[in-house]
């Protein structure tokens, strides 16, 4: 089945919408109001959501490889199991959504919300989350190895057992963060502390080194 096209797109919506399983590579989505929409198992390779509202969407399993989502509006939205590769989502909004379990790899994220995310056992090794915020996130197993996240705000995120080795944290904001079991090379800037384990008893939540 051919991908559907912004006109078939906002025809669609017109008649009450629900893209489940739907192809929608390539397809021009910026500025649409795709609010609530059901895009489970949908394939999004190259999308361009810029702008667009996706607030309270469901994109659980949603296969998101290159999409252009800069500015996009995804508070509230489901993204569990979703997989995001090489994605620009700079200054997008990821407010209260679900990304347990989400793969988002090697994207491009300055300036993102995240403020309230749920980020349990989400994956983002490699992206860049420079001046990012990330507030009473929960990022409980999360994999942040060798990120970027200068400029970063986290106040009351939770990142017990998460890996933050190789991530970049130059000159980011921290309080009262919560880092039980988390892996860190070094001191951990927002404590200033070394713990001194070697985290042999968290690994194999981890890849080994």
């Amino acid at each position: 089945m051919a991908a559907l096209t912004r006109d078939q797109v906002i025809g669609r919506l017109a008649a009450g919408g629900g893209f489940v399983e739907e192809d929608l590579s390539f397809a021009d989505l910026s500025g649409l109001d795709l609010s609530g929409q059901d895009f489970t198992h949908a394939t999004m390779t190259r999308a361009n959501m810029a702008g667009a509202n996706l607030k309270g969407a469901n994109l659980s399993e949603a296969y998101m490889v290159e999409v252009e989502a800069n500015g996009a509006d995804f508070s509230g939205a489901s993204l569990h199991h979703t997989f995001l590769q090489r994605a620009f989502i700079e200054g997008a909004l990821f407010r209260d959504a679900d990304l347990s379990q989400a793969q988002v790899l090697i994207c491009r994220a300055k300036g993102a919300d995240f403020s309230g995310a749920r980020m349990g056992g989400a994956t983002l090794i490699d992206s860049i989350l420079d001046h990012a915020t990330l507030d009473r996130a929960d990022c409980t197993g999360a994999n942040f190895r060798g990120a970027t996240m200068q400029g970063a705000h986290l106040e009351g995120t939770v990142l017990s057992r998460a890996d933050l080795r190789k991530v970049k944290f130059l000159a980011a904001t921290f309080k009262d963060v919560i880092d039980e079991g988390a892996l860190f090379y070094g001191k951990k800037p927002w404590s200033g502390h070394t713990s001194g384990h070697d985290y042999k008893h968290i690994l194999p939540y981890f890849q080994d080194d």
